[in-house]
C-alpha cells in the first residue's frame, strides 16, 4: 500500500511539473498520434488539449508529413545528439490558425518496459521573441537612421547579389548614383537640423518613388545610390528624371547667397548600365564619375554613363 502510494505521488509530481513548465512538451505514440499536451503546448499553438490528445497527429502541428518524416529521420541519427536523441534543432510549427511559430526543438524516443521503443517526447522552445530581436538588430545594422534608407555596407552585398543574378538570367540592370546640390552651403546658411530634414526628404522621395524591386542607398553624406534590377539605361533615365523631379517639387524655399542669384537644393545625377562581365567596382566608378559630370555642369541635371572609363559622358 505504501508503495503504491509512492507511485501516486511519483506521478502527480511528474504530472504537475509536465504542466508548470515555461516549454511547450509534446509527446506522441508510435504512430504519431499526440498523447501529451501541456499548457505551454496550448498556448503556443492555441489548441486546446481535449482537443487535441488521441485525436491529432503531430504532423499537424509541424504543418506537413515531409517535415515530420524529416524529424523522424534525424533523431534515429547519430548526428544530432545521438540515436535516439535530438537536441536544439530550429524549426517552424503551425498554431490553430496556419501561423508560422520559430521554435527550437529537443526530442527523445521513448521505451516501455520491455525495451521496446513507445513514442517520442518533444520539448518545443518558442523562439518568436529572440527572432524579432535578431530581425530588428539586423535591420538596424542595415539601415541608416536619418535617411531610412539602406547604408553603404549593405550596398556592396546587395550589388554583389544582383550582378551574382544577371550572370546567371542575362537580364539588365543600373545603377544611379546621385549627391545634393549646394548642401554643404544650405548646411551653413540653414545648420545642421535643416540639412538633416533634407536628407530625410530624399529618403521619403526614393521610398515613395521607386519600385518594389528596386532598392536605394544612403552611400554617405549626401551622396546616395540605387539600383534598377531589370532595368536598361533608358528606362533607368525616367526613374531619375521622376526622382528628380519630385525632390524639386518638395524643396520649399531658396537660399541667400551673398550678392548672388539665390540657389536652390537640387540633384546631380550620373547613370550606368552594367556591361557584361563587368566587375562592381568599375560599374560604380563610372555611374560616380558621370554624377560629377553633371555637377560640373551646374547641378540639377542627369548624365549617362560611357561604357569605358575616360570618355567623356553623355547627357
Amino acid at each position: 500500500m505504501e508503495n503504491e502510494m509512492d507511485v501516486l505521488e511519483e506521478k502527480d509530481f511528474f504530472n504537475n511539473l509536465i504542466a508548470l513548465c515555461p516549454d511547450s512538451i509534446i509527446g506522441i505514440n508510435r504512430k504519431g498520434v499526440i498523447i501529451l499536451f501541456n499548457r505551454a503546448a496550448e498556448k503556443l499553438t492555441h489548441y486546446d488539449s481535449k482537443d487535441v490528445i488521441g485525436k491529432m497527429s503531430i504532423v499537424e502541428i509541424y504543418g506537413s508529413a515531409e517535415l515530420a518524416r524529416f524529424l523522424k529521420k534525424k533523431i534515429y541519427s547519430p548526428e544530432s545528439g545521438g540515436v535516439g536523441q535530438l537536441e536544439g534543432f530550429e524549426i517552424e510549427v503551425a498554431d490553430r490558425f496556419g501561423r508560422k511559430i520559430p521554435i527550437r526543438l529537443s526530442a527523445t524516443l521513448v521505451y516501455d518496459r520491455k525495451g521496446q521503443e513507445a513514442g517520442s517526447v518533444g520539448f518545443f522552445h518558442d523562439l518568436t521573441v529572440r527572432k524579432q530581436m535578431e530581425s530588428r538588430l539586423r535591420e538596424l545594422s542595415i539601415t541608416d537612421s536619418l535617411s531610412g534608407l539602406f547604408n553603404q555596407r549593405h550596398f556592396y552585398s546587395v550589388l554583389e547579389g544582383e550582378i551574382e543574378k544577371i550572370r546567371t538570367h542575362g537580364s539588365p540592370m543600373s545603377l544611379i548614383c546621385f549627391d545634393i546640390d549646394n548642401f554643404k552651403h544650405c548646411n551653413d546658411k540653414l545648420g545642421h537640423l535643416e540639412g538633416d530634414n533634407i536628407i530625410r526628404s530624399v529618403g521619403q522621395v526614393l521610398i515613395q518613388t521607386l519600385r518594389y524591386s528596386d532598392m536605394a542607398f544612403r552611400y554617405g553624406g549626401d551622396e546616395f545610390m540605387v539600383i534598377l534590377p531589370e532595368t536598361d539605361l533608358i528606362s533607368a533615365g525616367y526613374f531619375a528624371e521622376k526622382i528628380r523631379n519630385e525632390f524639386n517639387s518638395r524643396w520649399p524655399f531658396d537660399l541667400p547667397c551673398g550678392n548672388e542669384i539665390s540657389l536652390k537644393v537640387t540633384l546631380s545625377m550620373g547613370l550606368a548600365q552594367i556591361s557584361p562581365d563587368e566587375k562592381a567596382n568599375l560599374f560604380i566608378k563610372r555611374a560616380d564619375l558621370a554624377m560629377y559630370e553633371a555637377k560640373r555642369a551646374g547641378g540639377d541635371l542627369i548624365v549617362k554613363a560611357t561604357q569605358q572609363i575616360g570618355e567623356k559622358p553623355g547627357a
